[in-house]
């Protein structure tokens, strides 16, 4: 029986919790459903779309709500479907898009279409220097639709617009699409975590993964101290500073050790199982 005062568990997948090839580990999918039958609400909050976070999800048998779209998509696993969506204004979208693309960069645009053609944007024979787009329209096949003029897109549903390149290049990006957009946008610079290159992230700025963990647990009584985190990146940084207790995983860049309460060292998704049985026991 756990006798920890924490009564929900927050956390992120990719660097995190699944293994360097992708996949949840059977050690870390046994602990979380060890964590779930003692009465442990999980709640994976993630970058991935919906039908990308789910199979992990199954694999561990996690039910409830995921948050998904790094807090633009709250999502019920059992029925897959949203349960609540903060999508970015269509027009503010596609100034976003032809200020991207002005800058020399193809950017992606993430919606909330259900699954199959149509949840991801991009322009047709866009540049492709860090080799990203080859990668993820294999990875996504199906999912991707490719148009001549991506800036001619409705937008409607859309939730995030992703960019790649240099670091340096895309903080400048952020920035300015902050400085043109007002109190309504939001940006992040972190690694990617399938190619060696940087992304830069957009969202609407009441969307993190915290404020998607906090709408979940606001709905089942829970308070913010009764909540533990993990995560490894920025994205995972408003999360790791609002929780009652938060820990960054092995390799986690220096904005989420410096967010959180614990920074742990060791051999990843392992060394998280092992301090997260410590921090519920």
């Amino acid at each position: 029986m756990l006798t920890s005062p924490f009564r929900l568990l927050a956390f992120d997948l990719d660097g995190t919790l699944l293994e360097r090839d992708g996949t949840l580990a059977e050690a870390s999918a046994n602990f979380l459903q060890g964590l779930a039958r003692a009465g442990v609400e999980l709640v994976a909050a993630t970058g991935r779309r919906l039908w990308s976070a789910l199979p992990h999800l199954h694999r561990a048998h996690v039910g409830g709500s995921c948050v998904v779209h790094n807090g633009a998509m709250v999502a019920d696993v059992a029925r897959a479907e949203p349960l609540l969506v903060r999508p970015l204004v269509p027009e503010m979208v596609r100034q976003l898009v032809r200020r991207v693309e002005e800058r020399g960069f193809a950017p992606l645009v993430f919606t909330s279409a259900p699954r199959g053609p149509g949840e991801v944007l991009a322009r047709r024979d866009a540049a492709d220097p860090s080799g990203y787009r080859a990668w993820y329209f294999r990875y996504a096949a199906g999912h991707v639709t490719l148009l001549d003029e991506l800036a001619a897109a409705p937008f409607e549903g859309a939730l995030r617009v992703v960019v790649h390149g240099e670091r340096e290049a895309l903080a400048d990006l952020v920035a300015a699409a902050e400085a043109a957009c007002g109190v309504s946008l939001r940006g992040f610079v972190q690694r990617e975590t399938t190619v060696a290159t940087w992304r830069a992230e957009f969202l609407l700025r009441e969307a993190s993964k915290w404020s998607g963990v906090a709408w979940v647990a606001k709905r089942l009584g829970i308070a913010a101290a009764e909540i533990v985190a993990v995560g490894d990146e920025a994205n995972d940084v408003e999360l790791l500073e609002a929780a009652g207790h938060s820990l960054a995983a092995p390799g986690a860049s220096e904005a989420a050790r410096v967010s959180a309460r614990e920074a742990l060292d060791g051999d990843g998704p392992r060394a998280v199982v092992r301090a997260l049985e410590r921090v519920f026991s």
